[in-house]
């Protein structure tokens, strides 16, 4: 068994693992890198991903005011340094990263509250003391849709990147780097040996770290031996799964179109990419326990489709597919992001990111190096592993969170008669209740699930659930 030992062993080569690994770098620490190098990186969220560096566009009006003024202040703290970082990245890698400027968030008649979004999404960026300039949906480039968008509100400070472009160079930058070693394989356990971490690799490698940072995704707690994870004491996570696009569209685009939020997902979007593709993104589904391996349905492709032609660019059915791909979205039960020390002194995680990972990559690195290198520093961090989770009851979540419920199950492109969303929203959140409050065994199986994700996005397994049980 070959054994060698290191300063940090990062584990996960998506883009947070290795943004963490090149900060451990520059900071003069030997690091090795556990994961894959080659291959289809099946199911990894970074080289899926949209890659909008939404900073504001996330906002929804119904967010708890306290809830946008801390996810908006990390944000815009990762975004205020991201052109510097792909700077180093830039030059370290010989390779060019450019950012595409500015970001259009288009409001139409699909969601019933695009107009309270726009407004909301306006005043979290002039409330920053950014720009954000309402505009005519004409003004839009490559906005061309079946259904007809009343308000456009651009925000030119917003930006998009190329995200395999910035894995690749961050993976040729860690490869060649004297203090790295790269093990082109998985972790299989990983258990305290003296004062040190032994992880165990796939290749019959063991690795005697000081610290472990996992940047695994969703499956990040899981390779930890149990005794070590009762240390650990992780939040647990869930899996978005998200389809995506790539495909050669017959109009130019010179920044990237959106709608705001909607039915649990990031609503419609096409984003430019260098090489003169366009990612159509995506679409969102909580999985407890994430299948990787599992290929984008045809109903999922079908519904990114109809909503894209509709809602951004009807010709994007003449568009030539390039690729599908599928993503698992690392997210926690309050949707914040764990960077940093857990329980355990000398393990640290740099996941949980959801929608916002390729954003915040630069921002979780420097914070989970400083828990490292300055013990203590990070501990008080509103996205710490070891802050204290609220769970929701269950009856507030469903009356929250029914309209996304509906808009979720009009996809794609239902109409309801006026005036029957609301009453539908009403009958499925009484529905649900009684189903939860009951004694049947459907009543127990809907509430076993939803012990496992209290959380917004449950809404439909919940519903999918009651539903198939007889």
């Amino acid at each position: 068994m070959h054994q060698t030992a290191t300063d940090v062993v990062v584990v996960g080569t998506g883009l947070l693992g290795l943004a963490t690994a090149f900060e451990m770098l520059n900071r003069g620490l030997e690091v090795t890198v556990i994961g894959p190098r080659t291959g289809e990186h099946t199911g990894q969220a970074s080289r899926a991903a949209g890659a909008m560096l939404t900073v504001f566009s996330e906002v929804e009006a119904g967010h708890d005011p306290q809830r946008i003024r801390l996810e908006v202040g990390e944000r815009l703290a990762a975004r205020n340094g991201y052109q510097a970082w792909l700077d180093r990245i830039s030059t370290a890698s010989a390779r060019t990263l450019d950012l595409v400027h500015g970001v259009w968030v288009i409001g139409n008649g699909y969601g019933t509250d695009d107009t309270a979004n726009l407004k909301a999404i306006a005043a979290a960026a002039e409330t920053h003391g950014y720009r954000a300039e309402f505009a005519a949906p004409a003004d839009v480039p490559g906005l061309a849709p079946q259904t007809r968008a009343y308000e456009a509100l651009w925000l030119p400070d917003e930006a998009s990147v190329d995200p395999a472009a910035l894995v690749e160079a961050l993976s040729s930058v860690l490869h060649a780097h004297p203090r790295c070693r790269w093990h082109n394989t998985t972790v299989t356990t990983v258990n305290e040996c003296g004062e040190h971490l032994a992880v165990q690799a796939g290749d019959g490698s063991t690795t005697l770290a000081a610290h472990l940072v996992l940047a695994a995704g969703a499956g990040t707690t899981g390779l930890l031996d149990p005794a070590l994870a009762e240390q650990v004491a992780a939040p647990p996570l869930r899996s978005g799964r998200g389809v995506s696009l790539l495909v050669r569209a017959p109009f130019a685009l010179p920044a990237a179109v959106r709608t705001p939020n909607r039915g649990f997902a990031c609503g419609s979007h096409m984003v430019p990419r260098g090489d003169g593709t366009i990612y159509l993104g995506a679409t969102n589904r909580l999985s407890t326990e994430p299948d990787y391996g599992q290929r984008a349905t045809l109903d999922e492709i079908a519904t990114l489709m109809h909503d894209a032609t509709a809602e951004l660019n009807t010709t994007l059915r003449d568009a030539g597919l390039v690729e599908v791909r599928v993503g698992h979205r690392p997210v926690t039960l309050d949707h914040l992001p764990l960077f940093g020390r857990t329980g355990h002194p000398m393990v640290h995680l740099a996941t949980g990111t959801y929608r916002c990972g390729v954003l915040l990559a630069p921002h979780a690195a420097t914070i989970v190096a400083d828990g490292i290198t300055a013990p203590g520093s990070t501990s008080g961090h509103p996205y710490s592993p070891q802050r204290t989770i609220e769970i929701p009851a269950l009856d507030d979540l469903i009356t929250g969170s029914a309209r996304g419920l509906v808009e979720m199950l009009c996809q794609p492109g239902g109409n309801l008669p006026p005036g029957s969303e609301e009453l539908l929203e009403r009958f499925l959140g009484a529905a649900l209740r009684e189903i939860a409050t009951g004694t049947s065994t459907r009543a127990a199986a809907v509430r076993r699930l939803w012990e496992r994700a209290p959380m917004p996005e449950c809404l439909p397994l919940l519903l999918d659930a009651a539903g198939r049980m007889r």
